[in-house]
């Protein structure tokens, strides 16, 4: 096969798939083979190195999955869906519309290239799929899904997407976007916070300056059972973290000042 590209020189960040380590592992390892590779990670919303995965994908004969579950919405926004330049490449993607979507939690979608790709999904019964029965044009979902009593879900989200469109659902990714980097940057400008990266998409990580990981574990457990707010916890670079993603565009600068002041109200002296 063709020489692969040659990897981005930069290192990509902790947390990302390697592309040097990848074009390894694919002229080591024996086929077939699969890469998955992740658009907005769960502890972080990290986005691994999409084009430089797909050229090598190209060049090893690999099956690419994109597993874009929580940054697949960034495709409705003009601003963030560069961030997503090579998910064009994928074989297949998932898709969680109940995130940057807006959508019931069951409404997942599993998008793929090429037809052929759901012929593991060919189920024949003939009480679900009578052949006569399609040829009359009655709709037949046996073939798309193996759960043949899950709830129409698809229903709401040609609903959203018929009143909203790309660009009024893009607007939505675009707020809950900018409230994350505003809370990153009351969390930056605070000295009783530490704040671990700028958000890639509208998860935000931070804990108490000069805290164990145990008070970070205590701050987060106290906040919840007292019905005073609710975080995520993330442990990267060998720490703890409280991570906020936020995903409510109605969500204003005196909410997100707010939590801070209880997370600093909780934190132990």
């Amino acid at each position: 096969p063709p020489a692969p590209p040659a990897p981005a020189s930069a290192p990509p960040p902790a947390g990302t798939l390697d592309p040097v380590a990848l074009d390894e592992a694919l002229t080591t390892l024996p086929g077939p083979r699969v890469v998955a590779a992740t658009a907005g990670t769960t502890d972080a919303g990290l986005i691994d190195p999409l084009p430089e995965i797909a050229a090598l994908c190209r060049a090893h004969h690999t099956r690419l999955h994109i597993d874009a579950a929580y940054g697949g919405g960034l495709l409705f926004s003009d601003r963030h869906r560069t961030k997503l330049t090579g998910l064009d490449a994928a074989h297949t993607i998932t898709l969680d519309l109940h995130k940057l979507g807006w959508q019931p939690i069951a409404a997942g979608l599993l998008a793929v290239k090429h037809p052929r790709d759901l012929a593991a999904l060919d189920q024949r019964a003939d009480y679900l799929n009578a052949d006569d029965d399609t040829e009359a044009g009655l709709p037949d979902l046996l073939g798309r899904s193996l759960r043949t009593t899950r709830r129409p879900d698809a229903l709401k989200i040609a609903v959203t997407l018929k009143t909203l469109g790309r660009t009024g659902l893009g607007a939505l990714v675009d707020q809950v976007c900018e409230h994350a980097h505003t809370l990153a940057t009351l969390i930056d400008d605070h000295p009783a916070f530490e704040l671990h990266d700028r958000p890639t998409i509208s998860t935000v990580l931070f804990r108490p300056a000069g805290t164990t990981d145990d008070a970070v574990a205590a701050v987060r457990r106290t906040l919840l059972t007292h019905g005073r707010a609710v975080l995520g916890r993330a442990r990267l670079d060998g720490r703890l973290w409280l991570k906020a993603t936020l995903l409510n565009p109605h969500t204003r600068p005196d909410d997100l000042a707010g939590l801070l002041k209880l997370v600093e109200g909780t934190t132990p002296r």
